[in-house]
């Protein structure tokens, strides 16, 4: 009994951290660039890039992330905007980041559910001060869209 409550305190307490990791980053995401989603027909699709090292490091060893000054984050959310509620939509999600001088790093996005939230997330490596432009492309049975956007990444 108490390793199931434990789960589901282990669960709510990653949601709650990455919520409010969330909202910080995307606050300041939205001053740097002028909003944190984008919109693509019904999907509104939530992005955000930050430090792997803003995550404690009970919550980047629960999900086997890596903290490290010279490791980043990108953390992708697709909602549907037609449905009450916005429901989060199951996508696939690939990708890449090409850094200034146009050198190219895969993106391996996982996915992460924690009901009702679907959340996909992936590490990038970083130099201090390094712009990456992120090309993100989703898809959802015959239907690809691509998400752009870029962010600096510097190390602490």
């Amino acid at each position: 009994m108490i390793k199931i409550w434990l789960c589901r305190f282990t669960s709510v307490a990653w949601l709650v951290a990455l919520a409010a990791l969330a909202l910080m980053s995307w606050q300041a995401l939205a001053n740097e660039q002028g909003g944190q989603y984008e919109q693509f027909g019904n999907w509104e699709v939530h992005y955000i890039a930050f430090p792997s090292t803003m995550l404690t490091p009970e919550i980047a060893s629960a999900y086997n992330v890596r903290r490290s000054s010279s490791r980043g984050l990108v953390n992708i959310s697709v909602l549907d905007a037609e449905q009450e509620g916005k429901p989060a939509q199951r996508v696939a999600i690939s990708g890449y980041a090409l850094n200034n001088l146009g050198q190219r790093q895969n993106l391996n996005f996982r996915r992460f559910i924690e009901e009702p939230a679907i959340y996909y997330i992936a590490e990038v490596s970083h130099v201090n001060e390094d712009r990456l432009r992120f090309f993100i492309t989703i898809t959802h049975g015959d239907r690809n869209e691509e998400l752009r956007f870029v962010h600096t990444f510097y190390r602490d």
